[in-house]
């Protein structure tokens, strides 16, 4: 009859129920390949150089989405870098005395004075876009951990977190409340690996007549708590110096011949007592991963003294002579003259290598660190 469908036959049925039987596995095959796909994706890519990663950003969506927003391929990949030695880098902020290098210091490959063996030429990289900084508007205003440092807006009075690995900068979430020009806050970074979790400290205040230290989780109610037991006085007024090793900051005063840390999972200060007014070596201590202190009135890569955690002592430092041989730190000149005129300080990096640097008369380490190249995005440590 016109406008009636004539039920399939049984051969039909079958021809059709083959059909869709072929379809629907056609479709899981299809799942079952693009999952393996993706799976080897995930797996080849946490292998990648971070600098690699950044430009595979733009591969396409998923990729992007993968990188930046994956919390497991983050830290699966921090995790590989650690087993790559060339991912495991020094990070240098540099006061700079002059704009230009002078050639002959390009050159030099020994020493000025007689009798002493050439110098290698060790260069540093700067870190990327954000350079130079100068202590007028923008600049750096804590100490370096992991790889990121905090700087600070002095039009706004707005602090930020800076990855630079990745370049990615971004506001913290609380204001400085530095309003007069002039006006250089400090903060200390630190990063606690028991909650896995980033501290803030910031220089004391006065509760009940008693000097306290504020303190700031990163990713939680971003509020600032008191800790005023044992607490020193102002942080600043230590010493110029401040150094992060193994979840625990360090501050050195050799004028009192002490050295004030503070453990950051267990939020306490403490003093150490360092022999002979030691100065801390801040580079030795980076390329070591320990804390490494030198005497007073000596070069810093002679008697050095190795800071025993497990047994909260200092025993002499003893290491290969040949890991301990000098080499002579340079920046490209060209790179150096792109900055302007008041801009003072630069970020640079290297490779980790266990040497001793010897820095030439135009600039100076101010502070130095160690990091793995650490591409986790800064809301996963401050939104969180």
């Amino acid at each position: 009859m016109e406008g009636k469908k004539r039920p399939p036959s049984s051969l039909e049925d079958t021809q059709s129920n083959r059909k869709r039987c072929r379809i629907s596995t056609t479709t899981k095959e299809d799942a079952v390949a693009h999952g393996f796909v993706d799976d080897m994706v995930f797996e080849i890519l946490t292998w990648v150089a971070a600098k690699s990663l950044m430009r595979f950003k733009c591969v396409s969506k998923a990729w992007n989405s993968l990188i930046l927003h994956d919390f497991n391929f983050v830290k699966l990949h921090i995790a590989r870098s650690r087993d790559r030695p060339l991912a495991t880098r020094l990070l240098y902020e540099i006061g700079l005395k002059t704009p230009h290098i002078p050639q002959h210091y390009l050159n030099a490959t020994r020493r000025v004075t007689y009798n002493q063996p050439p110098l290698e030429l060790f260069p540093l990289q700067l870190v990327g876009s954000r350079n130079y900084f100068d202590y007028g508007e923008i600049f750096i205003c804590s100490n370096h951990c992991n790889g990121l440092v905090c700087l600070y807006n002095g039009k706004d009075s707005q602090g930020f977190l800076y990855n630079i690995t990745t370049g990615e900068i971004k506001a913290l979430p609380f204001s400085l409340g530095y309003t007069r020009i002039g006006d250089r806050p400090e903060l200390y970074l630190g990063y606690d690996p028991a909650t896995e979790r980033y501290k803030l400290l910031r220089d004391r205040i006065y509760y009940k007549k008693r000097p306290c230290i504020k303190i700031l989780t990163l990713g939680t109610n971003n509020s600032w708590r008191r800790l005023c037991e044992n607490s020193p006085g102002r942080l600043n007024n230590l010493s110029s110096g401040r150094t992060f090793v193994n979840g625990v900051l360090y501050w050195a005063n050799p004028k009192f011949n002490s050295i004030t840390y503070f453990n950051l999972t267990e939020e306490k200060f403490g003093t150490l007592s360092p022999p002979e007014r030691s100065r801390v070596s801040e580079i030795q201590s980076a390329l070591w991963g320990k804390l490494i202190v030198y005497p007073r009135d000596q070069p810093e890569n002679c008697n050095l003294v190795v800071y025993d955690e497990v047994n909260k002592v200092f025993t002499k430092f003893d290491s290969d002579p040949d890991l301990m041989k000098e080499k002579f730190v340079v920046l490209e000149a060209e790179n150096i003259e792109k900055r302007r005129e008041n801009e003072k300080y630069i970020l640079a990096t290297s490779s980790l290598t266990s040497t001793y640097l010897v820095f030439a008369y135009h600039f100076w380490p101010r502070y130095v660190s160690r990091f793995v190249e650490n591409i986790i995005p800064l809301s996963f440590i401050i939104d969180v």
